[in-house]
């Protein structure tokens, strides 16, 4: 799973990100109608983000224009997606308060088995979920319980080789029956399912 940094506590509701090196990269403060506005190291202002509808986070650049939202996940994270509707990462949160950051690429038991997301098994899958799943109600709602899940369950066991070896045979099988009925395994850009 990719680090993308951490975001930490502060004094008076206030919260403290840090790049993957642990250097300093801004702040949020909690908004006046809730939320948070978000400044960078030297304090200028960044933008800000307002509580969505059913949870989660609707984010804003500094000219309000909106750049993405964040919808809560089942274990207390949160799943991010940029103003396209692709994913753009997760944010889980750690033992003594404060969330990890990770890329969108870190997020999928695929890509921990295969160790990368650009390779001809993940491009398979890819296509799969694109292609079939997002195309129905019922493969719509897997996908979002999917990136809801996999992104907690990747960072605590996605080191321990049982974890891969338990979905290696699985997701081989899975790929060789989308490869055996016509699904390629070439070089793939995501779609926006959403």
């Amino acid at each position: 799973m990719a680090n993308k940094g951490r975001s930490t506590p502060g004094l008076f509701g206030s919260v403290n990100h840090y790049d993957e090196h642990g250097n300093k990269i801004g702040h949020s403060d909690p908004g006046i109608f809730g939320g948070y506005d978000h400044y960078d190291s030297k304090g200028h202002k960044t933008g800000h983000s307002d509580p969505g509808l059913f949870g989660g986070y609707d984010h804003y650049d500094d000219h309000g224009r909106k750049t993405g939202h964040s919808d809560p996940g089942l274990f207390g994270g949160y799943q991010h997606w940029d103003s396209n509707g692709d994913p753009a990462g997760s944010s889980d949160p750690n033992l003594f308060g404060g969330y990890s950051h990770n890329d969108s690429q870190g997020c999928y038991v695929a890509t921990c088995v295969y160790g990368s997301y650009d390779c001809p098994q993940v491009w398979t899958l890819r296509r799969f979920r694109d292609n079939t799943l997002a195309g129905t109600l019922p493969g719509r709602a897997f996908i979002r319980t999917y990136y809801a899940i996999s992104p907690t369950i990747v960072r605590w066991f996605g080191r321990r080789q049982w974890f891969k070896n338990m979905w290696q045979g699985v997701l081989d099988g899975m790929v060789k029956k989308l490869n055996d009925s016509g699904v390629e395994d070439t070089p793939y850009h995501d779609r926006s399912w959403r």
